[in-house]
């Protein structure tokens, strides 16, 4: 079974959102966990994986749209060979945000809405690190939050930090990078293509985020800081041209 465990407010999104699971699982046994009243991500998804009874679990925001019609098989395959798999992210942390490592310790495939107050959208732009050349990285350090899913026994282990990160920032770096320091095997498989409406918010609560996962991992990240350099792929595309090109990482 697979579990997924979704923090939402907006009952529009969390509607679409499951029933774009219900859509792409249907032969498939599978769970959808609603946190609608979380005091922070660590806090929800950490009450979430208490009710959750899957083997595979998900963790994901409610603005995303999963584009990939072979969503589940290719999850599957990627979970047999890794514990935590993603869309984007970095094999080489340097701070908290993950883009902050910069080129060329980026990797990942993200589609957003070509305009920001349009969601669901049929028009996305498509952004790309670390080039086109590989279906899956190994060897990542910590993956973005908007779409990760983990295998039960990283779980077992590892869970949200509700302690020092109470709010909806730093969640993901600090969780994957644990499981990444726990030992388990972390990846971004670009053959899972996920559209997310939000291109992400750093407001002054993430600084004092940030500093708390700095205090946490001093001795446990490099000294230098690089520069971010997305890249972005393509724009204004739809649906069938995103599909195109994600086929190349096939």
């Amino acid at each position: 079974m697979i579990s997924i465990i979704i923090c939402s407010v907006n009952p529009e999104k969390f509607e679409f959102v499951s029933k774009n699971y219900t859509d792409l699982l249907a032969n498939a046994p599978f769970e959808i966990i609603g946190i609608h009243d979380a005091q922070s991500l660590c806090e929800g998804y950490n009450r979430g994986i208490i009710q959750s009874r899957g083997e595979i679990l998900i963790f994901c925001h409610d603005d995303i749209e999963i584009i990939s019609p072979d969503f589940y098989p290719r999850l599957r395959q990627h979970l047999k060979v890794y514990d935590v798999v993603g869309c984007a992210g970095t094999n080489h942390l340097v701070a908290s945000n993950w883009g902050f490592a910069g080129d060329p310790y980026l990797h990942g495939t993200v589609a957003y809405p070509v305009t920001d107050n349009e969601w669901p959208s049929n028009r996305f732009d498509l952004s790309v690190w670390g080039g086109v050349n590989s279906m899956v990285v190994e060897g990542i350090q910590a993956l973005d939050g908007f779409f990760f899913a983990v295998n039960r026994r990283v779980v077992n282990e590892i869970r949200f930090d509700e302690q020092n990160f109470d709010g909806f920032h730093i969640y993901d770096t600090d969780f994957t990078f644990a499981a990444y320091l726990a030992g388990f095997k972390l990846a971004v498989c670009n053959d899972i293509l996920i559209a997310h409406q939000s291109r992400g918010n750093y407001c002054e609560k993430f600084e004092k985020f940030s500093v708390k996962f700095m205090e946490k991992y001093r001795d446990r990240l490099p000294v230098q800081v690089c520069n971010n350099r997305q890249v972005a792929l393509a724009k204004n595309l739809d649906r069938a041209q995103m599909l195109h090109i994600g086929s190349t990482f096939r």
